[in-house]
């Protein structure tokens, strides 16, 4: 995480250290939960996530202590195009080339849902490889 201007942030609370793993405690929420007129159209879906950092830097952190994890964009770009581009592209794929093959709708629309179930079993399957790429750094919150 060396370029922090190209860098993600959320703040998270330090749950527990364990050597030189941090795990953080963040808040992942819905778009709603951003949203000025939540209260009037659905409950905020809101719920809490522990993440496991490295700490790289060998800083010390408390438990109950407020940091910031960073994500370089580059990585949640690469996240993006694994989890929404590239399931778009083999549904449009199925989807047009198993229409042109029998021009049937129905059967062309089952080919392109079960291909994106399997995309998404290899995906979980290739998660820990897929994890390596896609790091988290911490660093202390600034306040001020």
């Amino acid at each position: 995480m060396n370029n922090e201007e190209h860098n993600i942030c959320r703040e998270g609370i330090v749950r527990a250290v364990n050597g030189d793993d941090v795990n953080v405690e963040v808040i992942v929420s819905s778009a709603c939960s951003g949203c000025h007129a939540k209260s009037i159209c659905i409950p905020s879906d809101r719920r809490k996530e522990v993440i496991t950092v490295k700490n790289t830097r060998h800083e010390e952190y408390r438990e109950g202590e407020t940091v910031e994890l960073l994500l370089e964009t580059s990585a949640g770009n690469k996240a993006v195009i694994l989890a929404y581009v590239l399931p778009l592209f083999v549904l449009m794929l199925l989807l047009f080339g198993c229409y042109a093959l029998t021009h049937k709708e129905l059967l062309s629309v089952g080919i392109g849902v079960l291909g994106v179930v399997i995309y998404y079993l290899i995906l979980k399957s290739a998660g820990k490889s897929v994890e390596k790429g896609i790091t988290f750094g911490i660093r202390k919150k600034v306040i001020g």
